[in-house]
């Protein structure tokens, strides 16, 4: 049994779940023994074919995990069947068995045959091929030649799928044009769940999404999943068939590690909020609030000053998963850090090329070299788009991308940003405060747990005032200044003390009372604004408008 799916780099050991294991030939039981954590060893000599018999766990909803109930089901094939070295690379027979009450099954998989058999040519496209049955919608369209469908589960009134197909084929149509290949032989699967959680999970000739119900109902969350489409849709080619040479085979069994998930995911983020702008399913101002959130989020992290984007990439495994209360501090996000890096060497190319080359040039170029059709048939090497870079902007922006990559730097986003006539406010909370006559808003440097109505410190951020007061993960605050606050008063506590301003807290630490004096601090900004400029010469308009895709009116 596999122990991880490809791409959610987190060993997740499949092999729990797995329950009841015999094996059998003719009728006639076999003897089986486990030999391993997800290993079984059949006893069968002479034997020309056995037939396993085993039950799964399916109870966790989520895009790498298996899920029944009584509607419907998401299966997730890494974690749902096993297989055997001898047939691991031979074509796999699946067959689905559906309750008579439900009406519909989706996998992109050629099938079913005359004997209802899905059929893949080896156990990896069986793997790559999730599963999402019973009570389903299904919509078909052709964008550009490609046929492609959106396949629901639990769509009500809340839900407008028309409206969300025809974004889908401006999407799809976006991105065939940026890519300028087209790598499917069969239907692509949007496969939608509309229930709780969210996340999506990238595969061959589909993927699996979660999004609220009523995720059309709020302008931001549906703007979210249009951004999660975009980019698991971009997979397709950054990822699926073109990827880091360590992920050129996938080894089921254990973690295999890349430095280069900067460029399959941080990439794959920077352009999938771009290319919902140049698709026109965005406006610019709801763009440049989507950077300037990635931004924010970027620069709230500790962790920026202690891991380089291609650590930050081989820890996946143990940090981008497996998270714990110190991880904002010892550990950076690589989808967002790669997405900045990708900015800001996009408008280094720009700027190197007179605006003639960019990095859309440099991913096609990849793709060219390091596609299925490339001499290493879908897999580049470490430096692959270090040279291409080289290759088209020169050594210096080539060095730029490295020292972004290999150490612990901020990429410039300001530069970038002013390059194209544009702005980041950093302090957009603050400035509001002062306008409106209110007091500057100030925190204690921590995040509060959100499972539980006392107020437990889950986050201590390293400079921040409440690591220098000794606050620690855990610790519960009981009251402040020797007032007691809750999570319905903190706030208006909080309000009542200025930057800069010293107070005692009680706090309770392994059922001890124990006091901390702190220093509180003003509170990091909620919100990055990205503006622009008064005056934009002619030159930034002509930039903005390349980089964007579409013509902007911009009033002096």
């Amino acid at each position: 049994m596999p122990s991880w799916t490809p791409g959610s780099y987190q060993i997740r050991e499949y092999a729990t779940h797995v329950e009841s294991v015999t094996a059998s030939t003719s009728g006639q039981p076999l003897p089986i023994r486990k030999t391993a954590k997800n290993r079984w060893l059949i006893d069968a000599p002479g034997t020309a074919s056995v037939q396993v018999t085993y039950k799964v766990w399916a109870g966790t909803l989520s895009v790498q995990e298996n899920w029944v109930e009584s509607d419907f089901a998401l299966l997730i094939p890494a974690g749902l069947f096993l297989y055997s070295e001898k047939s691991f690379s031979l074509p796999q027979h699946m067959e689905i068995a559906l309750p008579n009450e439900w009406d519909g099954v989706a996998v992109a998989l050629p099938g079913p045959d005359s004997q209802g058999r899905y059929i893949a040519k080896n156990f990896d496209e069986l793997v790559d091929s999730p599963i999402l049955a019973g009570d389903i919608t299904r919509r078909s369209m052709n964008a550009d030649g490609i046929d492609f469908a959106l396949v629901n589960y639990g769509e009500t009134n809340l839900w407008d799928g028309d409206q969300a197909m025809n974004d889908l084929a401006k999407i799809v149509s976006t991105q065939l044009e940026f890519w300028g290949v087209r790598p499917f032989d069969r239907e692509y699967l949007f496969l939608n769940i509309l229930m709780s959680g969210g996340g999506g999970l990238e595969h061959d000739h589909s993927t699996v999404m979660m999004t609220s119900p009523g995720a059309m109902r709020s302008r931001e969350d549906y703007v979210k999943w249009m951004a999660l489409a975009a980019h698991e849709f971009f997979h397709a080619w950054n990822v699926r068939r073109m990827r880091p040479a360590a992920l050129a085979e996938y080894n089921y069994e254990e973690e295999v590690y890349t430095r280069q998930l900067w460029i399959a995911e941080g990439l794959t983020s920077y352009y999938d909020n771009l290319l919902l702008f140049r698709a026109a399913v965005i406006t610019v101002a709801e763009l440049f609030d989507l950077l300037a959130l990635e931004i924010q989020q970027y620069e709230a992290q500790p962790g920026r000053y202690a891991t380089s984007a291609e650590h930050a990439s081989f820890d996946s495994w143990i940090k981008q998963y497996r998270k714990t209360p110190n991880t904002v501090n010892s550990y950076s996000n690589y989808y967002r850090q790669g997405a900045l890096i990708g900015f800001v060497i996009d408008s280094a190319i720009r700027q190197a090329t007179r605006n003639r080359k960019s990095l859309d040039d440099a991913m096609r170029r990849m793709y060219e070299l390091y596609g299925p059709q490339g001499e290493s048939h879908g897999s580049y090497p470490p430096r692959a788009l270090r040279d291409i870079v080289t290759e088209i902007a020169g050594e210096e922006t080539g060095s730029l991308l490295e020292s972004m990559t290999t150490e612990i730097i901020d990429p410039d986003v300001d530069a970038a940003l002013e390059w194209y006539g544009l702005r980041l406010v950093r302090d957009s909370d603050r400035q509001a405060a002062l306008q409106s006559g209110v007091p500057v808003p100030v925190d204690l440097g921590v995040t509060w747990q959100t499972d539980t109505p006392l107020l437990l410190i889950e986050n201590v951020f390293l400079g921040g005032a409440g690591a220098d007061a000794g606050l620690i993960p855990g610790d519960e605050l009981l009251a402040i200044g020797g007032y007691r606050v809750t999570r319905d008063n903190l706030d208006s506590v909080l309000n009542t003390l200025r930057q800069g301003n010293g107070v005692n807290l009680t706090l309770a630490r392994h059922q001890r009372l124990i006091e901390r004096s702190i220093t509180v601090q003003a509170a990091k900004s909620a919100k990055y604004l990205i503006t622009i400029q008064d005056k934009v010469s002619n030159a930034q308009e002509r930039r903005l408008e390349r980089w964007l895709g579409r013509p902007l009116l911009i009033k002096q």
